[in-house]
């Protein structure tokens, strides 16, 4: 990570990107009025200083970040991306937010999402549509889809999002960037507004330009949080040198599954572009699977949106009408879910857990596509059709978006799981290839994405902004 002071002309750089970031709709909501800007300069001063002074505190110091709206920040307005909390300011921190501001991170503000974090495209009713940097007529992602975008145009070197179902893969491979979901526990979920994630299946995300910068977030937010109760004990290892190390003979199962239905050609002919390259790096690649793979969206339906409208019971009580109506249609039908559903699907879950666990003892990691398809137009998914290889398609349908299909067995089995760039559409969008591996195996999927990323070097290729 580099550091320069911050002179008059990067200074204007930066207001440049600000504006670019507007126009976006990425919408980085800053911790004072816009009119007042100035005053997060004297942060970056006052960072500035201390370093200069001897009082390093590591390597996030300094370093400009930006926080997904659904997770607490003291003192600046958290809406979840919803109408009912638009005027909600926390008195507290998420404990990620906090853990970034003792390792001297300076928190730029928050970032546009989907509505209460239900859906992959930040097509967001009450706040804008997030527009995707390489292409301003296409979605960025969801549900940090403004996370992304801040990221992927250069506002700041990383976010923090969360991921229920796809919410920092999707993004991150929509933007042509970096997403991170860790093990279910890795990261404190304290401060997450209840109800933007399935109590089981959340995860707090990073999302960077590259894996080394990953690894160093990582660092700093993981571990053991006494806030949150399913946060785990597992001890934290040092996550950057876990990075360079010898990638050949390890066995990586290219997964097969319900996801290959709607995969368009364009998908598989980059995905079998980066299985070559994998091979070229020395690692041994088998086709996958597990028994009941395909039970996996109807357990996800089945838990994690009764569990997320649980926690709107008070909302929909009484502030109905605040809700979109895609939204209100979306936890209505999950309150009509019966608990033995629900306690089945559970029971379900458990034993799609065992079977990956029992997988992942035959090979050392699991990779296929982050989004089945091409990054879609934003007229395209207000319309609700996408277009797959010539078939018109619905982009929803009972099993949930088909947007999130290959990214949520990593929510349901709670493995970690990252996307990063592996080429590009025909159309020059940004397409994603997952990583994932073994509970608490960060290490590992964070080192074959780094050796698959230095020897692409697709991260190089940014989109064409007016500042650039």
């Amino acid at each position: 990570m580099s550091r320069r002071s911050l002179d008059v002309k990067s200074y204007l750089r930066w207001r440049l990107r600000v504006s670019i970031l507007s126009a976006l709709n990425g919408s980085i909501r800053f911790s004072t009025p816009t009119s007042r800007l100035p005053k997060s300069g004297l942060s970056r001063t006052r960072a500035e200083q201390e370093i200069q002074r001897g009082l390093y505190r590591g390597p996030l110091h300094g370093i400009p970040f930006s926080i997904k709206d659904n997770l607490a920040t003291n003192g600046v307005r958290t809406t979840a991306g919803s109408k009912i909390l638009d005027d909600w300011v926390p008195d507290h921190d998420a404990t990620v937010v906090k853990r970034l501001k003792d390792a001297g991170a300076i928190v730029l503000g928050k970032t546009n999402m989907h509505e209460w974090a239900l859906g992959g495209t930040t097509i967001n009713p009450f706040y804008g549509t997030t527009r995707n940097p390489w292409d301003t007529e296409r979605i960025a992602g969801g549900s940090s889809g403004g996370s992304a975008v801040a990221v992927a145009a250069g506002m700041c070197l990383a976010s923090i999002g969360t991921d229920s179902a796809q919410s920092v893969r999707n993004p991150a491979s929509m933007c042509g960037i970096v997403g991170l979901k860790p093990t279910y526990g890795r990261v404190s979920q304290y401060g997450t507004v209840p109800g933007t994630g399935a109590y089981s299946t959340n995860h707090t995300g990073v999302l960077t330009r590259t894996v080394e910068d990953c690894a160093w977030v990582l660092q700093m937010i993981a571990g053991d949080d006494d806030n949150d109760p399913q946060s785990s004990q597992e001890s934290v290892p040092n996550y950057a040198q876990s990075l360079g190390r010898e990638v050949r003979g390890l066995r990586i199962g290219l997964l097969r599954g319900f996801f290959d239905e709607n995969m368009a050609s364009e998908v598989r002919e980059n995905f079998t572009q980066a299985m070559e390259t994998l091979k070229q790096l020395g690692m041994q690649v088998e086709e996958v699977t597990t028994p009941h793979i395909n039970l996996i969206p109807a357990i996800k339906v089945c838990t994690s949106r009764v569990e997320n409208a649980a926690a709107h019971d008070p909302y929909l009580r009484t502030r109905a009408r605040d809700y979109s109506k895609q939204t209100l249609y979306s936890y209505i039908s999950a309150l009509l879910t019966p608990a033995t559903t629900y306690v089945m699907a559970q029971r379900a879950r458990r034993l799609v857990c065992d079977e990956f666990d029992e997988l992942l003892k035959r090979v050392q990691l699991l990779v296929l596509p982050t989004i089945p398809f091409p990054v879609p137009s934003i007229e395209e998914c207000q319309s609700g059709v996408i277009e797959i290889d010539g078939k018109k398609i619905k982009q929803q349908d009972a099993r949930g978006g088909l947007e999130s299909l290959c990214c949520i067995p990593f929510n349901v089995t709670g493995l970690p799981a990252i996307s990063l760039c592996c080429g590009f559409s025909k159309s020059g969008m940004p397409m994603g290839i997952q990583i994932a591996a073994g509970a608490f195996q960060e290490e590992l999927v964070l080192q074959v994405a780094q050796a698959y990323e230095r020897t692409t070097e697709w991260y190089k290729i940014r989109p064409k902004l007016a500042v650039d």
